[in-house]
């Protein structure tokens, strides 16, 4: 079993204008009797997902997101070490899996682009990122939770229009975002990806390999 998940901290990075995320004490064992913490954060803090209602008028909640669509068989691509901004397309995907993708894929595909290793650095916003031909296609194959270790499976920038969250979560798919620790597994896993209990665009989630 494996932790793909960031730690929750005061002073996180999060997303550009997201909430900052402070954990402070608001009881305190000597004076209370118990330890207790407030926690300030926004719902895309950390290791999370993003529920269609992120994106898209009208589109399901946390709430209505079972357990049964976040826990299964994913395929893990790794891509290397990419050039900052670099954009991947199919093409890019396939020639990485060897060959191409199968024509029929898991319903959880995570892209591992390495760039975990900047989450907290400045470096963090300039990662990779999907096309959104490229996330098309992976939804005709099967695809139903795209998941990366980045800030966006799209760049991150000021004014960005997000095409891959409109295709994605357009299509009533997930996405789950800034995942770590995804090096050395091997492309196929099963993952499960645990979300708090909120009604909500999303959620901080422990995102777990089981297998």
């Amino acid at each position: 079993m494996r932790d793909l998940s960031h730690p929750i901290a005061t002073g996180m990075q999060v997303y550009p204008g997201d909430p900052t995320v402070a954990v402070e004490p608001a009881l305190l064992r000597a004076r209370d009797g118990v330890d207790v913490a407030a926690l300030h954060l926004g719902s895309h803090t950390g290791t999370h997902l993003d529920a269609p209602s992120h994106c898209i008028q009208g589109g399901r909640t946390t709430a209505r997101i079972t357990l049964g669509e976040l826990i299964g068989d994913a395929l893990i691509v790794h891509l290397g070490t990419p050039a900052p901004r670099a954009t991947y397309g199919l093409p890019e995907i396939e020639a990485v899996l060897d060959g191409g993708l199968p024509e029929h894929v898991p319903p959880i595909v995570v892209f591992d682009t390495g760039w975990a290793t900047h989450f907290g650095s400045a470096a963090a916003l300039d990662h990779p990122a999907l096309s959104a031909d490229a996330a098309t296609d992976l939804l005709r194959r099967g695809m139903r939770v795209l998941a990366v270790d980045t800030l966006s499976p799209d760049p991150t920038e000021t004014g960005a229009d997000f095409p891959v969250h409109q295709v994605v979560l357009g299509a009533d798919a997930l996405i789950v975002e800034n995942l770590c620790h995804l090096d050395g597994l091997p492309a196929r896993v099963r993952i499960g990806f645990f979300p708090l209990p909120i009604d909500a665009d999303g959620a901080p989630v422990r995102a777990v390999v089981l297998s």
